[in-house]
């Protein structure tokens, strides 16, 4: 048995394959942890959402700033290309990045080496992905739940996140939607696949990872008892490089960092320890 990591990124102005190296670094230090590791143990697919928004982000940003004198050019960037992407999402591209990471997860899960009805995924979500899964996934739980036995008919047990076994946030903003009212965010998803075995189920775990530098990524146990008890840690690492480890920059450098992808790599060598599920 394979595992799959479905990667989203959360910056409007991200470029397609984001998480190439990524992939690598994570899968280098997945194989050192244990003789007998294999890279094809790890399937990854990039989520990619970017191209919907991105034009109107540039666009935006030409026009605000025609006198060219603005002054932080980089923080702005990095500001407008948040907010702007939310403000697209919220208002008029909900449904079609909804149906890209539907596109995707489809993509995986027609996957050869993955069992549509068995085999385990995680979810790697930066910044304002990590709104878009939630929200994803918020959806198809609903429909379960209002289905006569909880299964959506038609749809695999991987697509509808019935074998999901862990959500990995990393700069994330989630806490700052819980503020609204009537939020979906105010009661987090549920991140373990009813679908796993048990013994599997009981290695699932939420982590979140953030750098005390980076303004748009918040801790998330604190948001309230619900997420408490469901995210198995909030981990401040530090990540970026010299000239962006100490300042807002740094939203962009957990790709990279090893302070992100050695925990990553440790996470799954512990959900695929040995056990009859994964021969």
């Amino acid at each position: 048995m394979k595992l799959a990591i479905a990667v989203i990124h959360g910056m409007g102005s991200e470029d397609q394959h984001f998480s190439v190296e990524l992939k690598h670094r994570i899968t280098e230090e997945y194989v050192k942890e244990e003789e007998g590791r294999r890279e094809e143990d790890l399937i990854f697919q990039e989520i990619y959402w970017g191209d919907l928004v991105n034009d109107q982000q540039q666009s935006l940003l030409d026009k605000a700033n025609y006198k060219k004198d603005l002054t932080y050019m980089n923080l702005r960037e990095l500001f407008v290309d948040y907010l702007g992407a939310t403000l697209a999402y919220r208002t008029s591209m909900y449904d079609a990045i909804h149906s890209r990471v539907k596109e995707n997860l489809a993509k995986l899960c027609n996957h050869r080496r993955v069992d549509p009805e068995n085999t385990p995924l995680v979810i790697l979500a930066h910044s304002f992905g990590s709104v878009i899964m939630s929200d994803y996934i918020y959806d198809m739980q609903k429909k379960q739940a209002e289905a006569a036995d909880h299964k959506i008919d038609g749809t695999s047990n991987f697509e509808q996140f019935r074998t999901m076994a862990g959500f990995i946030t990393f700069g994330t903003p989630m806490a700052l939607f819980s503020l609204q009212e009537n939020s979906d965010f105010a009661k987090p998803i549920n991140i373990v696949g009813a679908a796993l075995p048990e013994n599997i189920q009981s290695r699932v775990k939420w982590n979140n990872y953030y750098d005390k530098d980076d303004i748009i990524a918040y801790p998330m146990k604190g948001i309230n008892d619900a997420y408490g008890e469901v995210i198995t840690g909030d981990y401040e690492i530090n990540v970026g490089g010299a000239a962006s480890s100490w300042n807002p920059a740094c939203h962009n450098g957990y790709w990279e960092d090893k302070d992100f992808y050695k925990p990553v790599a440790q996470y799954f060598s512990e959900l695929r320890a040995k056990d009859t599920f994964w021969d």
